[in-house]
């Protein structure tokens, strides 16, 4: 039986999550980004979104969704767009960093 493990890295320590399903995996990995990049509302998306080792880079681009109501309505692929954009916005902190990942239960 697949699963989807969500693994999460943050300042040498490690957690994971199982999940029976990938939007779950996804949803997961996207609510923990956000927690680390500190985006509560609106505005907090924003300014993490048009900031780059704190240069504001252009503040007229929308970020992407960060709503979790609306990010449950969304499809698979839509989710891991998401997730792809935020995410990004962690790889200059070198002490977070996280995945999602399909296996297998095993017996």
């Amino acid at each position: 039986m697949p699963i989807w493990v969500f693994m999460v890295r943050y300042d040498g320590e490690m957690a994971c999550s199982t999940h029976f399903t990938e939007k779950g995996a996804i949803l997961a990995a996207i609510e923990d980004v956000m927690q680390y990049l500190g985006i509560e509302d609106d505005e907090d998306a924003k300014n993490v979104y048009n900031q780059r080792c704190g240069i504001e880079e252009d503040a007229g681009v929308e970020p992407p969704e960060w709503n979790p109501e609306k990010l449950r309505i969304m499809s698979v692929g839509e989710l891991y767009g998401v997730f792809g954009e935020w995410s990004e916005k962690t790889w200059d902190d070198f002490i977070y960093e996280c995945e999602i990942i399909k296996t297998k239960v095993a017996a």
